[in-house]
């Protein structure tokens, strides 16, 4: 249509807003708000004043006239001393003052932006007060062990973080894991702790075990004392003392448990007839050490012993001179290397 309007009536505009008008007056203000930007300011200008009227969304018809003197008054307590530069708007069926807009728009705009930051200013207040303030502990290439505001004990491994509130609120103990951790969780029937590791839920009361929860790896946990709850959006299994589970693909399953998974923390190795690359395997892990084998022959060598808090080179030392292999160190990285067992 793009028919230029130069007067739009204050009538028509509050059949607008209260949503009264005919599909003809309704394409008529929209057309008079496309043909400028100054027109689509007014436009959006009076719709805010609307807005903040109380008028909009109301579900009891009123008359037209009654809402747009509430809306006219309102401005003319913003504005009382200023004179209009040109007449905008006339109500051509009765007697109404034009309405000052220019210097109106410019003070509404204000005024909005006032109550923006004194909402923004209350928001960040109430975020600041409701919030509680998080602590973390993280690790590198040591271990270490926190004790959190209710008294569980948490024994971080190489490369973890645990993120948890100043002080427990609320119904549950939450806390976040990143990386592998060892939990003593302190009894408290009325308030479950909960683990978030990676996705996965670990719900707890009270009792002691270990959760793996690496990134690009299953999330994987061990119980050793009490009973834990492992699950996620699909799938979720009981644990008890003894017992493990991972998960895959959103799956949680049963898995078996190693009896070395929690060597890191306790430094105890115990093998039974265990093949020399599993051996291997929980000794880098318990000691993070780089120890491997020089030929697939002898990973299937198999071991029984158990080794309480030795240091590295006597473990590997009792290791070699058990199963008959020599044992070599090249930097950082130790190696076993034999022509294998029968």
């Amino acid at each position: 249509m793009n028919t230029h309007h130069d007067r739009i009536s204050e009538e028509l505009l509050g059949r607008y807003f209260n949503k009264t008008a005919n599909k003809a007056e309704i394409e008529l203000i929209q057309d008079w708000a496309e043909n400028s930007p100054a027109n689509h300011q007014e436009l959006e200008a009076y719709k805010m004043i609307w807005q903040t009227s109380g008028t909009i969304g109301q579900k009891k018809k009123f008359a037209t006239d009654l809402a747009w003197n509430k809306v006219r008054q309102k401005m003319d307590r913003g504005s009382i001393d200023s004179e209009p530069s040109q007449q905008l708007f006339t109500a051509p069926a009765t007697n109404v003052k034009p309405l000052p807009f220019r210097r109106h728009l410019s003070l509404t705009l204000m005024a909005a932006a006032v109550a923006l930051l004194v909402i923004a200013f209350g928001w960040f207040q109430f975020k600041k007060e409701t919030t509680p303030e998080l602590l973390s502990a993280t690790t590198g290439n040591n271990v270490t062990e926190t004790v959190l505001p209710d008294g569980t004990k948490v024994f971080l491994n190489y490369n973890s973080t645990i993120s948890y509130p100043k002080a427990f609120a609320g119904d549950f103990r939450s806390v976040v894991l990143k990386g592998e951790a060892f939990f003593d969780v302190k009894p408290d029937a009325s308030h479950p702790f909960i683990i978030d590791a990676n996705g996965t839920e670990i719900k707890v009361l009270g009792t002691s075990f270990n959760v793996k929860a690496y990134t690009r790896q299953p999330v994987r946990v061990d119980v050793s004392t009490g009973k834990v709850l492992v699950r996620n959006a699909k799938s979720e299994i009981n644990l008890i003392k003894g017992q493990s589970a991972e998960v895959i693909h959103d799956t949680v399953r049963s898995i078996m448990p190693d009896a070395n998974l929690m060597s890191y923390r306790t430094q105890i190795f115990d093998f039974n007839a265990s093949e020399l690359n599993d051996v291997v395997s929980s000794i880098r892990s318990g000691y993070h050490a780089d120890v491997r084998l020089a030929s697939d022959q002898i990973s299937r060598c198999r071991l029984t012993i158990r080794f309480e808090k030795e240091p590295l080179d006597a473990t590997l030392s009792v290791i070699a001179e058990t199963l008959h292999l020599k044992l070599r160190k090249d930097g950082k990285t130790y190696w076993f290397e034999g022509a294998g067992c029968q």
